[in-house]
């Protein structure tokens, strides 16, 4: 089922189409163009430039919104995926098949925005998601302080992972259009938890059975800690190297201290519901005294657990997280130490490695039991500084993959905190509020050819919408007429254009840009066109000529010797001459193009 229209009642949005507008129908490509009137249909007529997703299958109905600023296309976005006032029109299969409803709930929509908005979305209704800027850096952010750096670096590292896994992801498909950046390293740096996760008198949420052995635990790290880094210094080995195997041994007791700190998290996350309800054998002192650290943390996943009722949930679900310790463990070196023992670099399929098993164990909690915690247990960052460009194509495209993944995973994190997952059903309509910005001129050429190519990779098995805002003429001849919604702000108002007059699908960009619709007042620069017009007025007004000074007519001739657009700049040449009296510059200019046209002809 596709939305092929959206009925927007008289004076709803004010601040757009002015006070009391009228009522407002904006098509979005489908077979038919929907027109109201006092709320109901009025008029179906075939949309004879209907195209079925041109040649496509998963993708249902591709369309485009285009507007000066200010013309309120990110609010009409906004209406289409929450609006509590408005109606779509549902097409079905048939030819004449449609409904008129007054909500797409059964849709799954997810916007997207590259722009740092503040809320572009005050509230959304059932079964919306925001991926925007905004929305995305509050989530990233875990709350671990309120500096500034602090919340930035949590996004960059989020932003990291997702970047590294969808580069994994894109790697591997056959239509690899756009190269994109290769991490050599990655530096991973791990977290510190709150000191408090690691002092079982400090607990206040996790079983009072489980505590002294976690106790335990986080003594064990320390006291084995410290007869490693002794036998070290006995050893009496070259002091550097044993710099470097110091940084070992402390990033290895970290690792596993940090891996309690999680689990710990988790259990404090889930509020005092098993507070008594903790259970471990009573042997455990004698168990957790003959083993090392982490055959004692494996041990204590497998043995341990809390109950509710009869009902028993064992820990043993979690032992992913030692399988997590042992690969990095196994990559580790004394090379890999940068800055100092917490912070290590790794490559790139290193990193894909770790963010996946850390994933698993993370995931592993996502149950009736406990919930998703995000706090994270490392830090990603590049190594080289990616181009605006680039950033702008992954984080696009990695956030969508990002969202396709944490559906599967039934992973439901979300800014406004709704409970999506089990709402999210076959549809999904994909909002992109001007992902193509940033792009090089050749990329937004290539930007709805990457959307078709990617997204139904990403959704498989899903049935996609979409619409996207853009300010780019490129990005329109890649559309029906009917498919793109021209939005205009005139004296204050917006207007809604005639998409009938308009040239889109296959157009040249020439003609895109003569359309009063994307340039007004031709299709040079604003500041050239007004050096241009002075040089007009200098050399046509009466009188002018005669009292231009020789410095003067040389900044003149300087400037039509630098343009670029032969014809016209042989046209001031010409006017030049006729006000001068003399051919001179203007035959110089003619002579250096027969030349460079022979020496053109020669090389053919």
């Amino acid at each position: 089922m596709t939305i092929a229209a959206f009925y927007l009642p008289k004076g709803r949005l004010p601040q757009l189409f002015g006070k009391g507008h009228e009522e407002i129908t904006i098509n979005l490509g489908g077979k038919n163009l929907y027109y109201f009137k006092n709320g109901e249909v009025s008029n179906v007529q075939p949309n004879h430039y209907f195209l079925e997703d041109l040649l496509g299958s998963q993708i249902e109905l591709f369309s485009c919104i285009v507007g000066n600023n200010g013309s309120g296309k990110t609010t009409i976005l906004n209406q289409i995926a929450n609006s509590h006032y408005c109606w779509y029109v549902i097409e079905g299969k048939g030819e004449y098949e449609y409904e008129v409803v007054d909500n797409i709930e059964h849709i799954h929509r997810v916007y997207y925005s590259p722009y740092l908005h503040h809320k572009t979305f005050d509230s959304v209704r059932n079964n919306s998601k925001e991926l925007s800027k905004y929305a995305m850096i509050s989530l990233d952010n875990h709350g671990d302080s309120g500096l500034l750096d602090d919340f930035l670096k949590a996004h960059h590292s989020e932003n990291m992972k997702r970047w590294v896994e969808f580069n994994h992801f894109y790697k591997q498909q056959e239509f690899l259009q756009v190269s994109l950046p290769v991490f050599s390293t990655v530096d991973i740096l791990l977290n510190h938890f709150d000191y408090s996760l690691i002092r079982p008198d400090r607990f206040h949420e996790t079983s009072e059975q489980l505590r002294p052995a976690i106790k335990l635990i986080t003594q064990k790290i320390k006291d084995e800690q410290a007869i490693r880094e002794g036998e070290i210094r006995q050893s009496r080995t070259q002091k550097t190297r044993t710099n470097k195997v110091h940084d070992l041994i402390r990033f290895e007791y970290d690792l596993y201290e940090l891996l309690i700190g999680k689990l710990v998290s988790i259990l404090e996350r889930a509020g005092n519901h098993y507070l008594n309800e903790g259970y471990i054998p009573k042997n455990y002192h004698e168990e957790l005294a003959a083993r090392s650290v982490r055959e004692s943390i494996l041990w204590f996943l497998e043995n341990a657990g809390v109950f509710a009722g009869k009902e028993v949930y064992s820990f043993s679900a979690h032992v992913s997280g030692i399988k997590l310790t042992d690969y990095i463990l196994s990559i580790v070196t004394t090379e890999s130490f940068k800055d100092n023992w917490r912070k290590i670099h790794v490559s790139q399929e290193e990193a894909h490695q770790i963010i996946q098993l850390y994933e698993t164990f993370n995931n592993s909690f996502i149950n009736e039991w406990f919930e998703y915690d995000k706090t994270p247990m490392f830090f990603f960052t590049p190594d080289i500084v990616i181009s605006s460009g680039e950033q702008a194509f992954l984080n696009l495209f990695s956030l969508l993959f990002y969202h396709a993944q944490n559906i599967k995973n039934k992973v439901d994190v979300d800014y406004h905190s709704f409970d999506t997952i089990p709402k999210i059903g076959k549809d999904i309509m994909l909002l992109l509020d001007e992902g193509d910005n940033a792009f090089h001129p050749q990329w937004k050429k290539e930007y709805v050819k990457y959307i078709r190519d990617t997204v139904p990779i990403i959704f498989k098995g899903y049935k996609i919408q979409i619409i996207i805002t853009s300010h780019d003429p490129l990005t329109l001849s890649d559309f029906p007429k009917n498919n793109v919604v021209f939005m205009q702000k005139v004296g204050g108002r917006t207007r809604i254009g005639n998409s009938e007059s308009k040239l889109t699908l296959g157009a040249n960009v020439s003609d895109l840009l003569k359309d009063s619709f994307f340039i007004n007042d031709g299709q040079i620069g604003s500041f050239i066109a007004g050096v241009i017009d002075s040089i007009i007025n200098l050399i046509t007004s009466k009188g002018n000529t005669k009292k231009l000074k020789r410095g003067q007519i040389n900044e003149i001739q300087r400037i039509i010797l630098a343009l670029d657009e032969p014809i016209l700049k042989f046209k001031l040449a010409e006017m030049l001459s006729r006000a001068l009296g003399t051919e001179d510059f203007e035959r110089q200019l003619i002579d250096d193009e027969i030349q460079r046209l022979i020496e053109r002809r020669r090389s053919l």
